[in-house]
């Protein structure tokens, strides 16, 4: 059995996604073959899990960053380093953007944009604290009590929402009109274009997204014992449904614009179909 940690897709990938084992091992995935189609091996340092995205296109690349020394690195899905950029440490978090971009946010300082397949910096988002790709078009920025909507090119949508400055998001989905996060902690909120909050609910959640087909919002609920349910809500907050998971979850990602879930649990890599919660296990051939 592979001791998958972290998993990484944007959430518009219809067919590849990512898992980290520990050192930086990374496995690639497909959905259409159902099973393991490459790995390879990433830069890894101290101060938590993998840090690192994959990066959809014509030529699929894998960005990562380490805490201390390695910086961050492109590769190709053979394994070969392409890039790396050492000009800063601290990384935090590698978020994959549309157009071959990755979002690299750090300890105390900007959050820089980088081409993917140069490690070119494009631009700096400062004041932002983590970034959350939720379209092709429309990426969330977080800062230390606010959140604000940013379109493909990283100018503004809207103004700016007001967070409860507690600490951070674990997770952002929006269905075109409203916004859900997750905070860390709890609540989950989902709020109306106008940034008034339409519903609460005060428990923690690690994961949410829209489901399209359904047009609902789909969370992973965890509890301070580690056990997680995946429930479903309506636009007020309302939980239409609710299924307790046998597995303890340790990454997840949205694929296929909302309408698949990935779970990693101790049996491997789980696909969920967000319209009726049916599972399949991808093989680690």
């Amino acid at each position: 059995m592979i001791d998958l940690r972290d998993v990484a897709a944007p959430p518009w990938e219809d067919d590849l996604l990512v898992t980290a084992q520990l050192k930086g091992v990374v496995d690639v995935w497909s959905l259409a073959r159902g099973a393991r189609c490459a790995t390879l091996e990433t830069v890894w340092g101290s101060g938590g899990g993998w840090r690192g995205a994959l990066v959809s296109g014509e030529r699929p690349l894998v960005v990562a960053g380490a805490w201390e020394r390695h910086g961050v690195c492109g590769y190709d899905l053979s394994g070969q380093r392409l890039w790396q950029d050492r000009s800063r440490t601290n990384e935090e978090a590698v978020t994959a953007l549309a157009g071959g971009r990755v979002a690299v946010t750090y300890l105390r300082r900007a959050t820089r944009v980088l081409e993917a397949a140069s490690g070119e910096e494009v631009r700096s988002l400062r004041g932002a604290l983590q970034v959350f790709a939720l379209r092709p078009d429309v990426l969330l920025a977080l800062g230390s009590d606010w959140c604000r909507l940013l379109d493909g090119s990283l100018d503004p949508l809207g103004s700016r929402i007001s967070t409860s400055g507690r600490g951070g998001f674990v997770s952002a989905a929006t269905d075109g009109e409203h916004l859900a996060v997750a905070e860390i902690g709890g609540p989950l909120r989902i709020i109306d274009p106008d940034g008034r909050e339409r519903a609460r609910v005060a428990e923690h959640f690690r994961h949410v997204l829209h489901d399209p087909v359904t047009e609902t919002w789909v969370a992973v609920h965890e509890t301070s014992e580690g056990r997680n349910s995946l429930f479903r809500f309506s636009d007020d907050g309302e939980v239409l449904e609710r299924r307790p998971s046998d597995h303890r979850v340790g990454g997840t990602a949205t694929m296929r614009g909302g309408r698949t879930l990935i779970l990693i649990t101790a049996e491997g890599v789980e696909v969920i179909d967000c319209a009726d919660w049916s599972v399949r296990q991808l093989e680690a051939t």
